[in-house]
């Protein structure tokens, strides 16, 4: 979805394009990208089905914001998304076969036209051309014929992504193993041989990743080539992220990942593996490994141990998993991102936690008949407690944050003692108590 002034197509002449000539690489797609605007009379975009940009045509000079905004994110960013549901146009791309006019002026953008793109009746994507008006029967035959010359070459970009994509996972899913058979995989890629670490990446629930940079009309970064890329400039046309177009949250914040790190640390390798995202990669400077990481939006990251090879990628790995799972399992309240060795701490206390329910025990002890009290009452004499605690064992100051009068918080505990026979006066039973009310946290909802 994108915008700009009326396409000038005083130089345009159909006689000098050949049907035949159009491929999928990125110069043909651009080719059809203006060849459909000097038929639609104005300036359009080519996205897929997720709203990534595949290419534009030029003469976008005066385009509105929102045009202007996804040629340089690569993608239709998320406001203008929300607007496409908004005004059912998701909806009408769906259910529609041939073009239709969508009047955004409403919302300070221009008017398009509007044609889906179908490999039967599989949208594979759509074509975005500003119009003053709704389009003439000749601009509708127009945009229909260009959509019909753009699906062949799309589904074939598709077939080649998932081939692609296939042999990366499979690449990923080696060197994660770790082992001879890491060592042995990563002489086949454009792997450093070390030191490497290992990224896991998990979408938090209502993650949705920005786009990357200024799109160029080519696919770029540390994991689009060679592997990934067997297809050279064939392949680049589509400007796909790793494991494809990066339409759903994973996919865009691997891309996103991949981008950061081209900057500075080329030579990785990433792929999404059983809904976790994995990166491979080289660590020359891991202050700014853990900045890369840490600047990606909506996202629990982890980050794994530092290792001398390929053949121990399996540690960092397993690192990495227990990051992710607990900054998922805390609801990443404290932070998104972090390294193992920032969180060992409670990556232990989450693993004693699971060993302990898997074994059939409450890691609460006694604090579970106080935490099912306050189920049954509707109290908050645990909580009382905890913040009682955390205070540094200060009534007055314990009152003042839970909004009540310090009798009343003295009288919550003291019904908490009743209840489990803990002693909070006693120095080792209020460490029993913080060490359990952190296992509380820790543990599954």
């Amino acid at each position: 979805m994108s915008g700009g002034a009326l396409y000038d197509d005083s130089s345009y002449d159909d006689a000098s394009y050949d049907d035949a000539s159009y491929d999928d690489a990125s110069d043909g797609l651009l080719s059809l990208a203006t060849r459909a605007a000097g038929l639609a009379g104005g300036p359009v975009t080519i996205e897929d089905d997720a709203s990534e940009l595949i290419t534009y045509s030029p003469g976008q000079e005066n385009s509105d914001d929102a045009r202007i905004a996804t040629i340089l994110s690569r993608r239709v960013p998320d406001r203008y998304r929300t607007l496409l549901r908004t005004e059912h146009l998701d909806e009408r791309l769906a259910g529609s076969s041939g073009p239709f006019y969508a009047d955004l002026r409403g919302a300070g953008i221009l008017p398009r036209a509007i044609m889906p793109i179908r490999a039967g009746d599989t949208a594979i994507g759509s074509i975005w051309a500003i119009v003053p008006s709704s389009p003439s029967p000749e601009q509708r035959a127009a945009l229909e014929e260009s959509a019909a010359l753009l699906a062949p070459l799309l589904a074939r970009q598709a077939e080649r992504r998932l081939a692609a994509d296939a042999r990366r996972t499979a690449a990923v899913r080696a060197l994660l193993r770790g082992g001879d058979e890491a060592v042995e995989t990563a002489r086949e890629l454009p792997l450093g041989p070390g030191p490497l670490a290992v990224v896991a990446v998990r979408p938090l629930p209502s993650a949705l990743a920005p786009g990357p940079g200024p799109y160029d009309g080519r696919c770029h970064g540390a994991y689009d080539n060679p592997y990934a890329n067997p297809y050279d400039d064939s392949y680049a046309g589509l400007c796909a992220g790793p494991g494809g177009p990066p339409g759903d949250p994973l996919r865009r914040a691997l891309a996103d990942l991949d981008r950061r790190l081209s900057a500075f640390q080329p030579g990785g390798l990433s792929a999404e593996i059983d809904g976790v995202g994995y990166a491979v990669v080289p660590v020359g400077d891991e202050q700014r490994l853990l900045r890369a990481v840490g600047e990606l939006p909506e996202v629990a990251a982890g980050v794994g141990r530092t290792v001398p090879g390929p053949g121990r990628l399996g540690r960092s790995r397993a690192d990495a998993e227990l990051v992710v799972r607990l900054l998922t399992r805390l609801g990443a309240t404290r932070e998104r991102t972090a390294h193992i060795r920032d969180v060992q701490l409670d990556a232990l206390l989450m693993r004693t936690v699971d060993l302990a329910v898997e074994a059939g025990h409450d890691p609460l002890g006694a604090l579970a008949e106080l935490e099912e009290y306050d189920r049954r009452r509707g109290t908050s004499l645990l909580d009382s407690v905890d913040r009682y605690l955390a205070a540094g064992e200060d009534a007055r100051l314990a009152a003042r944050q839970l909004h009540v009068h310090p009798n009343t918080l003295r009288y919550r505990l003291r019904r908490a003692q009743e209840i489990t026979g803990l002693d909070l006066s006693d120095p080792a039973a209020a460490f029993d108590i913080r060490l359990r009310l952190r296992l509380r946290a820790l543990r599954l909802p």
